[in-house]
């Protein structure tokens, strides 16, 4: 479970990483694929969440 939290964090500081790369600028950093990263986060989301399903099982 400890591993699960550390990877929830790291994710969240990501999350917070490529929302401010959207805001620091008006136009994004062109080697940023920002689409690219949301769904490297809503991937690592999904397995968070499945990992802890079968933590909890």
């Amino acid at each position: 479970m400890q591993a699960i939290g550390a990877l929830e964090r790291a994710v969240g500081r990501l999350e917070q990483d490529v929302a401010g790369y959207m805001s620091a600028a008006a136009s994004p950093n062109p080697s940023i694929d920002v689409p690219a990263a949301h769904a490297a986060l809503r991937s690592l989301d999904a397995l968070i969440s499945e990992l802890k399903g079968r933590s909890d099982g």
